[in-house]
């Protein structure tokens, strides 16, 4: 759970880090989890530096990080954050490459999309030269998302040119953020060890469930996106929910009900 104090932050600026969220020993296990998926998924395409790969990590071989979207760390502090009905929706890898441009993941606006929080953490020490996440402070708030919508890409400037929040992270911390934040990465290698949980509120009233059912139908494919087309997003193991979790249960028929997939009969 977060403190009063981390829980301001947050609703002021759009993201709080926690720092040594995860033990040297859990560190160590997902770096092994994260390198031996991500080989598996793409075993005919070993990594040149020239494109980004991406794994959802809900699969019974990566056990750790298929656990974490219900580990009270992070499940605790969405429903804190989002209300005790917020939705799990994925545990995720990336190997990113280059700088990742100024974006939010979602609209400041329910008209157009739903929203929720990602927690975001690396794999290796990163910070302002080497593809830390950077972070606009107050930009979940729809009047400023919006004015840098405008005018972030008329500025023509370069990613680190923009003032912002450089998230200095070491491997077991953990940033928290508002996925209206709009942020972005620069100095990073090829290759950097990104991985997130990511939690959505639960959308009520008629706009709220558009946006949210037009985002379940944009994830289906997402394994295309990655060269990987045709390839459910969703393990099937993950949805089966063999250990009976309520939690995860409810999650999976709320999903279902806003067309992320079908669940096994």
């Amino acid at each position: 759970m977060l403190t009063d104090q981390q829980l301001q932050h947050y609703r002021t600026f759009g993201f709080v880090t926690l720092r040594n969220l995860f033990t040297p020993e859990e560190v160590e296990t997902l770096r092994h989890e994260y390198e031996t998926e991500l080989d598996h998924i793409y075993a005919d395409r070993p990594f040149t530096g020239q494109t980004r790969y991406w794994a959802m990590m809900l699969h019974p071989r990566t056990p750790l990080f298929a656990g974490l979207l219900e580990d009270e760390r992070f499940c605790r502090v969405a429903e804190q954050l989002y209300g005790e009905d917020v939705i799990g929706i994925g545990t995720d890898a990336n190997r990113y490459v280059g700088d990742t441009r100024w974006h939010p993941d979602h609209r400041a606006d329910p008209d157009e999309d739903c929203y929720g929080v990602k927690f975001a953490f690396y794999l290796d020490p990163v910070d302002s030269g080497s593809g830390a996440l950077r972070l606009i402070p107050g930009s979940h708030r729809r009047g400023f998302h919006e004015h840098l919508r405008e005018t972030l890409g008329a500025l023509d400037l370069e990613v680190a040119e923009v003032p912002a929040h450089v998230c200095r992270s070491d491997p077991g911390d953990v940033v928290a953020f508002d996925m209206r934040c709009w942020h972005a990465s620069s100095g990073g290698v090829a290759g950097r060890r990104m991985c997130t949980c990511v939690y959505y509120n639960n959308p009520h009233g008629e706009a709220e469930e558009a946006a949210a059912r037009k985002r379940a139908v944009g994830s289906k494919d997402v394994g295309a996106q990655f060269g990987r087309p045709g390839e459910p997003a969703y393990p099937p193991e993950w949805l089966t929910n063999p250990a009976g979790s309520p939690r995860r249960g409810r999650w999976l028929r709320r999903m279902e009900e806003l067309g992320y997939f079908e669940l096994p009969a």
